[in-house]
């Protein structure tokens, strides 16, 4: 079973996570976009998780997509939610190069 973080080492993760935020036992970051980037996005996410096997929660919001990471079976967050993270940062700031 994979490692609980201690909160020491999620601050430590989230200075170099831009826009994530610790919310209760999750990471969490909301991502401004066009309703039609929804779909695209969502499933670009899902392929970079399906490549480590560990899956964000993704909701629509008023304001654009909201990704969620957790360890279930952990119960709270560990190294595998931080390099979702980064893995999810990586695809958002590809999309803004290749839209900018």
């Amino acid at each position: 079973m994979a490692r609980l973080l201690s909160g020491e080492e999620i601050e430590t993760a989230l200075a170099a996570l831009e826009g994530w935020r610790r919310e209760g036992d999750a990471l969490v970051r909301d991502i401004p976009i066009t309703p039609d980037s929804y779909d695209w996005l969502s499933q670009a996410v899902t392929n970079e998780a399906d490549v480590v096997d560990h899956h964000p929660d993704i909701e629509r919001t008023g304001q654009g997509i909201r990704f969620r990471l957790t360890t279930h079976s952990a119960g709270g967050v560990t190294q595998r939610d931080v390099e979702l993270a980064a893995r999810i940062d990586h695809v958002v700031n590809g999309a803004a190069r290749d839209r900018g």
